[in-house]
């Protein structure tokens, strides 16, 4: 069974694109789209202006 990606259905429930969080983390597009997927990590210093600037809560962002 698949387990669910809560970032990923934050941001659609919350109308925030790719690209932006890109622009935020000044990630390329596709390093973003790995991080959102759990292919990569965030660092923490991205997950601090996510929280800081989109109000992502943290929980969602480890």
């Amino acid at each position: 069974m698949k387990e669910e990606n809560k970032l990923l259905g934050y941001l659609k429930a919350n109308h925030i694109k790719q690209q932006q969080v890109a622009e935020i983390i000044e990630r390329s597009l596709s390093s973003t789209n790995r991080k959102i997927n759990n292919h990569s990590d965030f660092t923490r210093q991205e997950i601090q202006r996510l929280h800081d600037i989109l109000k992502i809560p943290i929980d969602i962002l480890l």
